[in-house]
């Protein structure tokens, strides 16, 4: 038995979707179908703690601050680059 869903995806992913399935020569539903196989076999088998989120959400606060260290000229402190090399 099949069952049909559907989702709110960014207009970007459905472009790449599209674009694999005309080159590829399969379904949108196959891709969508084997990537949620993945995806739920992937959580069955990683630890939560090792998931990390693909997206992550700020509030307009947090992203005012982002937005102002980015655009600043402030060199990276020494411990920011041990992290950077993996020390």
């Amino acid at each position: 038995m099949s069952l049909q869903i559907s989702a709110y995806i960014s207009d970007e992913t459905k472009h790449d979707m599209e674009h694999y399935s005309a080159i590829h020569g399969v379904k949108k539903g196959y891709i969508i179908e084997n990537a949620l196989n993945f995806y739920l076999q992937a959580l069955y088998e990683i630890p939560q703690e090792f998931i990390v989120p693909t997206r992550i959400t700020l509030s307009d606060d947090s992203f005012n601050k982002v937005v102002e260290m980015v655009g600043s000229s402030q060199k990276p402190t020494e411990a920011l680059k041990e992290l950077m090399r993996g020390d």
